[in-house]
């Protein structure tokens, strides 16, 4: 059987619970999901997360701001680049919190310029799969106690 979020959006309404499902972790199913389409809202949810604007987070990402704005007002899907970065971002942000174990200090880390990452924010990095790899190498190196 295929996952799928449509019975979660038509039961919750809720974009939050869309991204709690997409994002859970079971591999196998966030390939399904991806594939079938991730809704545009729940970029709301990661801005939320992250507590940044959604325009921020756009900027960050390299999103394009108004075609994702029409998306998320029509509540259609995200494209697969799309999707990538927002699930990379939203990887990295549970990475972080699992980390240092406070949202606002994992806000602060992921927003602010990092001398280990050549003076860019973790989140300005997570537009490539270099990026993203190089801001959670970063992560285990401070969760195992390595100057970071």
């Amino acid at each position: 059987m295929a996952y799928s979020i449509k019975p979660i959006i038509e039961e919750t309404g809720s974009s939050a619970d869309v991204a709690k499902t997409l994002f859970a972790g079971d591999t196998s199913a966030i390939i399904d999901e991806m594939r079938s389409g991730t809704p545009a809202s729940v970029i709301r949810d990661v801005a939320n997360r992250f507590g940044i604007t959604q325009d921020s987070l756009f900027v960050h990402l390299r999103l394009p701001r108004n075609t994702l704005r029409e998306r998320i007002s029509k509540n259609a899907l995200l494209s697969s680049t799309e999707q990538d970065r927002i699930y990379r971002a939203d990887r990295v942000w549970k990475r972080t919190l699992d980390v240092l174990e406070d949202e606002n200090s994992a806000r602060r880390w992921i927003t602010r310029s990092n001398r280990a990452l050549g003076g860019e924010s973790p989140l300005s990095l997570l537009d490539t799969e270099v990026g993203y790899e190089l801001v959670m190498d970063t992560l285990g190196r401070i969760e195992h106690g390595v100057v970071a």
